[in-house]
């Protein structure tokens, strides 16, 4: 049976070529690669092998990546990402969309508050990093014009309420209609270190998203219910929560489902 107590987190830190980092190493391969399907953990084979910028992931996100980016195989891709740091992830990102999509352009945005990491673009042409706060809706408002549309936006920022909830609000409606809206470390709702979260705080970014269900099923509710129907009804397919991660999913609503009917019955002998 899977333990219940609540654990601590630990970060093992892996710098370098020794017998130390080498056996951390072989723990985290046992962790994250199935030694049959080894050929298709491109992520996973990247983040392990990984010499240059630091990359600061849970295991746990790495499935995660695979399962919901690998359908972005074979096009074009426009990748937001908010919290760049140390770049690594960043060029991790570059590598990925390059290595399934040979053929296509790749472009990678960055965000960040530390001048420092401009430093990405004069080191890959893929690469442009834009410096300002997410929790600034001017600068986003800035950035939304200096950008295309985006196909999946990574929030790996400052993890704050504020900073999750006003990037959402700014910047979902630049993702493509079949784009992904991510964020990540969504397990400070859950820490009291964080203003505005713990445990069922009505102002934590989770019970925020956990509203945006509501919004999604707005169609359902009565005619007396003060739920309405709002653009994020029109074009959200879904939103999932994982450990650690919430993933919406766009997809522009058939206008026929409105106008002509919400199901079918087809067949012969219906009973109602």
């Amino acid at each position: 049976m899977a333990p219940t107590k609540k654990y601590k987190f630990h970060t093992m830190f892996i710098k370098g070529d020794n017998i130390e980092d080498n056996k951390k190493l072989e723990l985290v391969e046992k962790i994250l690669i199935n030694e049959e399907d080894r050929g298709q953990y491109i992520l996973h084979n990247y983040f392990i092998n990984n010499k240059s910028n630091a990359i600061h992931k849970p295991f746990s996100y790495f499935d995660l990546y695979q399962k919901y980016f690998s359908r972005f195989k074979g096009r074009d891709i426009n990748l937001l990402e908010i919290g760049v740091q140390n770049g690594g992830s960043t060029r991790m990102w570059e590598y990925y969309f390059k290595k399934i999509n040979p053929d296509y352009k790749i472009k990678i945005f960055g965000v960040d508050i530390d001048p420092k990491c401009k430093q990405l673009d004069i080191e890959n042409e893929n690469i442009k990093i834009f410096i300002g706060s997410q929790s600034d809706r001017i600068f986003l408002r800035k950035l939304k014009s200096e950008i295309p549309k985006i196909d999946i936006l990574i929030d790996d920022g400052g993890h704050h309420m504020q900073d999750q909830i006003i990037t959402f609000e700014e910047m979902y409606e630049s993702i493509k209609d079949d784009g992904i809206y991510w964020c990540e470390d969504v397990g400070t709702s859950y820490s009291k270190g964080y203003y505005a979260a713990g445990y069922k705080n009505p102002n934590s970014y989770i019970e925020y998203c956990k509203n945006l269900i509501d919004y999604i099923n707005a169609y359902n509710a009565s005619a007396d219910d003060t739920l309405e129907v709002s653009d994020f009804t029109n074009t959200a397919y879904g939103i999932y929560f994982h450990e650690n991660v919430v993933v919406i999913e766009k997809k522009l609503r058939n206008n026929l489902i409105n106008t002509i009917a919400n199901d079918a019955a087809i067949g012969d002998n219906y009973f109602l």
